[in-house]
């Protein structure tokens, strides 16, 4: 008897193309759920620097033509999903280490509206408004605008303590033992319950087709006639 599918959205926030898959996720998980697909909890905050290390892998940025390419690609994609483009604080990237243990801290402890909020809201504090959450201090001041400043201080300590440095460790190791070597990274689980991986949020198109839902592909129109595949 076929499954539930599942999608699983591993992300960090020193990725733009993280971004992107979460703005996608977030805006079809009602219609993901309609077409039985799991989606809650579906996101999930890795270090990108361990998986690189993990897997022998080079971010983009340190590849001459994959930072040239990059200037191309980042802007058709931020157009593409609907945003605005991304411009990178001069102290790109971070150690993220302290923003994504915090995360999996909320995660544990608040309901999970609250959790993508703040999820996203890393992106606008990081990208956009050129705010350097690796450092506690301006942590807090991106955590106060979801939560109270008691629970701000909260997850800043939860985030610090050595509960959540091995958690998030641990995460990173274990999607590395599963081969992943980016972010975003996907673990799906199709109807007969045994997952694959995916890279990459133009992936998506593969993975609904994985999970066998219903979807328009990339089509081109006829000249004055029907559209055709």
């Amino acid at each position: 008897m076929a499954q539930r599918g599942k999608i699983n959205a591993y992300l960090d926030c020193n990725s733009p193309y993280s971004l992107y898959a979460l703005t996608w996720l977030r805006k079809n998980k009602q219609l993901l759920s309609d077409h039985d697909v799991d989606v809650d909890p579906i996101l999930h905050p890795i270090f990108l620097g361990g998986l690189n290390v993990g897997s022998g892998n080079k971010p983009p940025w340190t590849l001459e033509a994959k930072a040239k390419h990059g200037a191309f690609d980042g802007p058709r994609a931020a157009h593409y999903f609907g945003l605005e483009p991304l411009k990178a604080p001069p102290f790109f990237p971070i150690m993220s280490l302290l923003p994504l243990r915090c995360m999996l801290f909320i995660k544990d402890h608040f309901d999970n509206e609250r959790f993508e909020e703040q999820f996203a809201e890393l992106w606008q504090a990081y990208w956009r408004d050129a705010m350097d959450i690796s450092k506690p201090a301006i942590m807090t001041e991106c955590l106060k605008r979801h939560f109270s400043s008691e629970e701000a201080k909260m997850i800043i300590e939860g985030g610090t303590s050595p509960k959540y440095k091995k958690l998030l460790t641990d995460e990173t190791a274990k999607l590395v033992e599963k081969g992943a070597f980016g972010a975003p990274w996907f673990v799906v689980r199709g109807r007969e319950g045994v997952e694959e991986p995916f890279f990459g949020s133009d992936r998506f198109a593969f993975m609904l087709r994985y999970l066998e839902v219903p979807f328009s592909d990339v089509t081109i129109e006829a000249k004055g006639g029907k559209a055709r595949l």
